[in-house]
């Protein structure tokens, strides 16, 4: 009866996707962000997603905690608490790499994906509806018996008898493969305001994929027993995303991981983010069976927490070089608008004596005249060609990541032209025909 509803689910969710791909077409805008999941690498809860940061170099770390309920009747389990870490990079807009740290036993997994189709690239054309599509693999290492929750190790003896620990395959998990997990996953984003600009501006992503291993591989155990609604390797979730202010984002996810339903949120500010997670929402309360070890692990809901760092290499390490590189910028274009200044104090005072000059109709000023009108072109000259570097600079300051900090001052007027006549020669007195 499971299987069925969960087939119908699954029907119904991958018409849904298409439905959205073919209506949303020309008219997706907006790019979702993907963080990573809580063991892996970018996607929803626990799902991936069929996406990549466009930019090189951007990084992510990430630390997730889940919350196992112990019993005394399983002696096997008694941690109340599964730690994992993770650090991953994106190359070239179509790559992804990473690596799990498991336990504090440091059993780790590598991870990776490839972006073959993103929908980005075909914004505004005929292939618009199409979603992005994506390949990948996780828990790439010699731990190849981990679990859905990342659990199957402990520590051991030495099988040589010496004290020093080693690390062994636990009873559980001794028939686990999920070693090199391949998947592949279709995931179509778009933001409400593509139906209609008066809807709200919210982003909306769905995934749909399927993969084996970690998906599907259950060991020795009875899928009763492991996964309350498991779908034989398919998953599927919806995300949507919220930005109350531009440097903050607010995330909802809901999804089956192939095993179980999930829910979580996360809210990221300029980078930092914090979630949480509640993960198995079909399995209910534990219920533990004495001599049964996976009734301590399997089949009951568990709350989960993460934490987040998300920047990008390149720009760490060039940064001190852009910082000092804007500051001298800056210091160099304060110094050129006192340069300016003073040049425009300079033409206003030139500008009033040739006024104060033009006003005096006497032959002899013309020559002070012409000498204050070559002067002020001079000083015209200097000052365009201190607006010029100025320019320049505030080009490059942007360029650095800097900006600008004050907009340039405005070139002074162009001066009238002064008239080039000089002045008539005043007239002279009549002379007296008779003249004593």
């Amino acid at each position: 009866m499971t299987r069925c509803v969960v087939s119908r689910s699954l029907r119904h969710f991958g018409a849904l996707l298409l439905c959205v791909a073919a209506l949303v077409g020309r008219r997706v805008q907006a790019q979702t962000e993907f963080a990573p999941t809580l063991h892996w690498g970018s996607g929803l809860v626990d799902i991936p997603a069929a996406w990549v940061s466009p930019l090189s170099g951007d990084f992510a770390l990430n630390w997730s905690a889940q919350g196992l309920q112990t019993s005394p009747s399983i002696p096997q389990y008694q941690s109340s608490l599964a730690a994992t870490g993770s650090l991953q990079v994106s190359l070239f807009e179509h790559a992804e790499l990473g690596m799990s740290v498991l336990s504090k036993d440091f059993e780790h997994g590598f991870y990776g994906q490839l972006l073959l189709l993103d929908q980005e690239k075909f914004r505004g054309g005929k292939a618009s509806f199409l979603p992005s599509i994506a390949v990948g693999m996780r828990n790439i290492g010699p731990y190849d018996h981990i679990d859905r929750l990342t659990l199957g190790y402990e520590q051991t003896l030495s099988p040589g008898g010496g004290s020093a620990p080693s690390i062994a395959t636990d009873s559980l998990h001794q028939s686990f493969r999920t070693g090199n997990t391949v998947y592949g996953v279709a995931t179509k984003s778009f933001n409400l305001t593509d139906f209609k600009s008066t809807w709200p501006d919210v982003g909306v992503s769905l995934t749909l994929g399927y993969g084996n291993g970690l998906f599907s591989n259950h060991g020795s155990i009875p899928t009763r027993d492991y996964a309350t609604d498991a779908t034989g390797g398919l998953f599927y979730g919806i995300k949507t995303d919220f930005r109350p202010t531009t440097n903050t984002l607010v995330s909802f996810m809901a999804e089956n991981n192939a095993w179980d339903f999930n829910v979580g949120t996360y809210v990221m500010y300029r980078g930092l983010r914090a979630g949480v997670a509640v993960t198995e929402l079909g399995a209910g309360s534990p219920k533990f069976v004495p001599g049964d070890p996976a009734s301590a692990l399997y089949k009951y809901t568990k709350l989960n927490f993460s934490l987040g760092w998300q920047s990008n290499f390149l720009a760490l390490l060039h940064g001190n070089i852009l910082e000092n590189r804007v500051a001298e910028l800056k210091k160099q274009r304060d110094t050129l608008l006192a340069q300016i200044g003073e040049h425009q104090q300079r033409i206003a005072q030139l500008q009033g004596e040739i006024h104060r000059y033009e006003a005096q109709n006497l032959l002899e000023l013309e020559e002070r005249r012409a000498q204050a009108q070559n002067e002020l072109e001079t000083e015209t000259d200097a000052l365009h060609r201190l607006e010029e570097r100025l320019r320049r600079i505030e080009s490059e300051t942007e360029g650095s990541g800097g900006g600008s900090t004050a907009p340039s001052p405005p070139p002074p007027p162009p001066p009238a032209a002064p008239p080039t006549t000089p002045p008539a020669p005043p007239p002279s007195t009549p002379q007296n025909e008779h003249t004593p």
